[in-house]
C-alpha cells in the first residue's frame, strides 16, 4: 500500500478533468459559447446552429 494523497491516483485526475470539461460545455451551451486558453492553444465551446456543441482548437499567438 503506498502513501500519499488521492490526487496522486491517476483515474481521480482523469476524472477531474472530464468533470471540468463537462461543465465548459454545460456552460457553453447555456451561455452560447466559451473559449479557453492553455500553453498556446485556445479550445473553443459554442453552439452549433443544427443542435449540439460546436469544438474548435486553435493555436493561440
Amino acid at each position: 500500500m503506498s502513501k500519499g494523497t488521492l490526487l496522486y491516483n491517476n483515474w481521480l485526475l482523469g476524472g477531474v478533468a472530464v468533470m471540468i470539461v463537462l461543465a465548459i460545455v454545460a456552460i457553453a451551451s447555456l451561455q452560447g459559447g466559451m473559449a479557453l486558453e492553455m500553453g498556446g492553444l485556445e479550445m473553443t465551446f459554442a453552439p452549433h446552429e443544427n443542435g449540439g456543441i460546436q469544438l474548435s482548437f486553435v493555436r493561440a499567438a
